[in-house]
């Protein structure tokens, strides 16, 4: 029987579990012990587990007490669909008529949000505005937006993330609305440095306009720039996986994030799956150890997570310079803060005091998302208050074990 590097572990987030292992007081070796025997793990995925739950283990104590959250916001557009895509991604053009009305009903769930954390006296941690892509707005729609967070949640938050992920999109006046309003991290995501993969996967940007967007952050000094990478698009081979990871590498980037392809039901690639051929278990874990084996002399991991018919049964994963992990990546992965999402596609996550936690997902459809906006804005209030009215029956301390 073939072995499996995760063995039993199906889930996406492997190291929710070796936290509470972690929580329990357990060394190292006792780690290893009761996830080899209770899942099956192997000591190569293990390690990698251990270096990213203690990398991640002070930003989870930091950011675990019950009245902080981070604010996670979905932008629905798009310049155009990539193959591998299935998140809220409609094009400018598809849905351009629905772009004010999404607008002002986002702007109506952001205040109302705001309202809801001053009555309950929380506080925001991080902001994170993703989609989508949401430098395909106009600056004055991006403007808006960042307005209305700062206005509904006025307090500084240690960590503001916007993702420029199409190059194509970024422009020198955008970048000053982000200064303006204290983003600290920007995301540009070339996914791969080949054009003729680009092209392939619809991107509609070229290698060129990576380095001019990039060229454009830098010199903006905002003070993370994360670059997002996919291993084993159709058509690439080992040598084209070294070649993009060692491009980005040039460019300095703060964080670097591997994301291994995975088979959405709701991508276009399902679609048309005969006509993209993706490289074997084999070679996937050979561009996996290539592109990792390339970033481990000068950045660590600090969070992964997996996903159904990922290639090689693999794992995605950020790395960063030391110092510089994404808040919010690791409060998403690890579970023990509370997130509030707005806008379409995006998932409330509402943590109890035994780490329990309920969802709430808005709708990815922008037509059913103008519709619900005031019942998710009713059922967000109704859900984050249970979790308060839960502290009030014991003591008023922090979700994560003191340790």
């Amino acid at each position: 029987m073939e072995e499996l590097p995760w063995g039993r572990l199906a889930g996406v987030r492997p190291s929710k579990q070796l936290h509470r292992l972690l929580d329990e007081g357990l060394s190292h070796a006792e780690a290893y012990q009761r996830m080899q025997q209770t899942d099956g793990i192997s000591s190569e995925k293990f390690e990698l587990l251990w270096q990213v739950a203690n990398t991640a283990r002070p930003v989870v104590a930091e950011s675990s007490q019950p009245d902080l959250f981070s604010v996670y916001v979905g932008i629905p557009f798009c310049p155009s669909r990539c193959l591998y895509c299935s998140f809220p991604a409609y094009s400018l053009k598809e849905l351009g008529m629905w772009r004010d009305q999404f607008l002002d009903t986002l702007l109506y769930e952001i205040a109302t949000t705001g309202q809801l954390a001053r009555k309950l006296q929380m506080h925001p941690d991080s902001f994170y505005l993703g989609g989508g892509t949401p430098t395909s707005l106009s600056p004055a729609e991006l403007d808006r937006i960042l307005s209305a967070l700062r206005l509904a949640f006025p307090e500084p938050v240690r960590e503001f993330t916007v993702e420029a992920g199409r190059p194509d999109t970024l422009t020198h006046e955008q970048l000053a609305i982000l200064k303006k309003h204290g983003v600290t991290r920007v995301s540009v995501n070339p996914q791969s440095m080949h054009n003729e993969t680009l092209q392939k996967i619809g991107r509609c940007h070229s290698v060129a306009e990576v380095y001019r967007a990039v060229n454009q952050v830098q010199t903006a000094a905002f003070p993370v720039l994360n670059m997002d990478l996919i291993l084993g698009l159709p058509g690439e081979n080992e040598a084209m996986v070294s070649k993009s990871v060692q491009d980005v590498l040039s460019l300095s980037p703060t964080n670097i994030t591997l994301h291994m392809f995975s088979r959405k039901r709701a991508s276009l690639f399902s679609e048309e799956r005969e006509h993209f051929p993706l490289p074997d278990k084999t070679l996937a874990a050979t561009m996996y150890r290539t592109a990792t084996g390339l970033l481990s002399p000068k950045y660590h991991p600090y969070y992964l997570y997996r996903q159904r018919e990922i290639l090689g049964d693999l794992e995605n994963i950020g790395y960063c310079l030391p110092g510089t992990e994404c808040i919010y990546n690791i409060v998403m992965i690890e579970e023990r803060q509370h997130i509030l999402g707005l806008g379409c596609g995006a998932t409330s996550k509402f943590i109890y005091q035994d780490l329990t936690l309920r969802n709430l997902t808005s709708p990815k459809d922008v037509r059913t998302y103008l519709e619900k906006a005031a019942e998710l804005c009713r059922r967000r209030e109704f859900e984050l208050t249970q979790t308060q009215k839960a502290l009030s029956h014991s003591v008023r301390s922090c979700v994560f074990p003191v340790f």
